[in-house]
């Protein structure tokens, strides 16, 4: 055989965790449009070098560093996938302490059955209750119910990608 054989190479699970790492850092100092085409010319950049991966990969160096050189003299910018995970951690801790506040209730009732009991978890009406037929919980679900998830979800979200204000580094200057 004898064919020419082509010196790219698809991109491998290194490159493409190493990529999403440079992406992770250029959302702080690039617009979205930037970064995509940025991260498309690094791609084809690695793809097209001919020699192996880890070559190709240390010369660029790290990711950090890398997204910074691509980001020098820009703004910081909010970093909204921060925001988003941020956001997650704390609705899935509010449901945490809902569930367990609406359990102690229930141990509670349940010590002294027969028994029932109301309470409010930030403005959320919950009801335990015992008696001979069974055990349960409830809330309402009034507007409270959308409301509170909806503005922990918000000021969480708000406070993760804007937290990079608090933690302004002077050396990069």
């Amino acid at each position: 055989m004898t064919g020419s054989r082509s010196t790219r190479r698809s991109t491998g699970l290194r490159a493409s965790l190493y990529l999403m790492r440079v992406d992770w850092h250029l959302e702080a100092v690039v617009p979205a449009s930037e970064r995509r085409r940025i991260l498309r010319s690094l791609r084809e950049e690695i793809d097209d070098d001919p020699r192996p991966l880890e070559a190709a990969l240390g010369d660029l160096g790290s990711p950090r560093a890398l997204a910074a050189r691509y980001g020098e003299g820009g703004r910081p910018r909010p970093l909204w996938s921060i925001g988003v995970l941020t956001a997650l951690a704390a609705l899935f801790t509010y449901w945490v302490i809902f569930l367990a506040f609406a359990g102690g209730m229930l141990a509670v009732v349940d010590a002294a059955a027969p028994m029932s009991a109301q309470a409010r978890f930030l403005f959320v009406p919950v009801i335990a209750f015992s008696n001979p037929n069974g055990i349960g919980i409830g809330w309402s679900g009034g507007v409270e119910w959308l409301v509170v998830p909806a503005v922990v979800v918000a000021v969480a979200l708000l406070v993760g990608a804007r937290s990079w204000r608090l933690f302004r580094r002077t050396d990069l200057a």
